[in-house]
């Protein structure tokens, strides 16, 4: 991992974004680039002034911020960039040209400057973002180190797209994965398929040389059995597809949003295709 790209607003939620996105920097090496977008239409803007204003603002508490957290980078310096338009647009284009590896972004955000924008796009920087996503509720420990992620398998031909980048993250920060075969269904077939894939993941993940448990999760709550599990196995991280079955859609699915909205922890969202397999 050689560049994280954090989306700010300067709302508390945003500010625990960042302190999670030094601390993986750390732990890694990567960069780190900080974004905010000022999202005014042009008939909010229209008096230039008030537009420089907010622009002024946005670019004081960047400042602050890199001198409040500058010397807590362990190489490297943080940056920052101002710009227009939508959010979830701009966020994808600043990651593009960043060459960034990951978008760190905070949901629920409700109290920035100019009034969070983060928690109302989280969902949308997700879904459009030309590379995986890490989203953290404001509640998070953003201090925790990642030692364990969750990676949830299920029958679905989607389901080990985001294999490639969970090993490598892992690998980075040296966590180990349990790969969580989630069994919401009797039939036989796809409980088989459902291990087949398990086996697999762990096989690719020694290869890499990272280490993985593999747990048979039994639920008739997707949701509410892989929180129930990653809070049992006591994991800093879940690794999630965007939408089962659903590649190219653009749109985050039930059981995504669900989990990015109700997750205690960071949540790490990988779109089908995005890596291969």
């Amino acid at each position: 991992m050689k560049q994280i790209l954090t989306a700010i607003d300067f709302s508390p939620e945003s500010i625990c974004s960042l302190e999670f996105s030094i601390g993986l920097a750390n732990r890694t090496g990567a960069g780190l680039t900080l974004v905010w977008v000022d999202h005014q239409t042009e008939r909010e803007s229209i008096y230039e002034n008030v537009k420089n204003e907010l622009r002024n603002e946005a670019r004081e508490h960047f400042e602050e911020l890199v001198g409040r957290y500058g010397s807590k980078i362990h190489s490297g310096r943080i940056f920052y960039k101002l710009r227009k338009g939508k959010v979830y647009q701009e966020v994808s284009r600043q990651a593009i040209l960043s060459e960034a590896d990951i978008i760190i972004a905070g949901t629920h955000g409700v109290s920035g400057f100019e009034e969070g924008w983060i928690g109302s796009n989280a969902y949308r920087i997700v879904s459009h973002s030309p590379c995986p996503v890490i989203t953290l509720r404001h509640d998070a420990d953003a201090g925790r180190r990642i030692d364990s992620i969750v990676m949830p398998v299920d029958s679905t031909l989607e389901t080990l797209h985001k294999l490639p980048f969970t090993l490598e993250f892992a690998k980075n920060v040296e966590a180990i994965v349990h790969i969580a075969a989630m069994m919401t269904v009797s039939t036989k077939s796809l409980r088989t398929k459902i291990e087949s894939y398990s086996r697999k993941a762990a096989g690719e993940a020694r290869k890499m040389g990272v280490e993985t448990v593999i747990s048979v999760v039994e639920t008739d709550n997707l949701v509410k059995g892989l929180l129930d599990y990653t809070g049992n196995v006591g994991a800093q991280l879940i690794s999630i597809m965007t939408e089962q079955g659903n590649a190219g859609s653009n749109i985050l699915g039930p059981f995504a949003r669900q989990v990015v909205n109700d997750s205690p922890v960071p949540v790490l969202s990988i779109q089908p295709g995005q890596y291969k397999v």
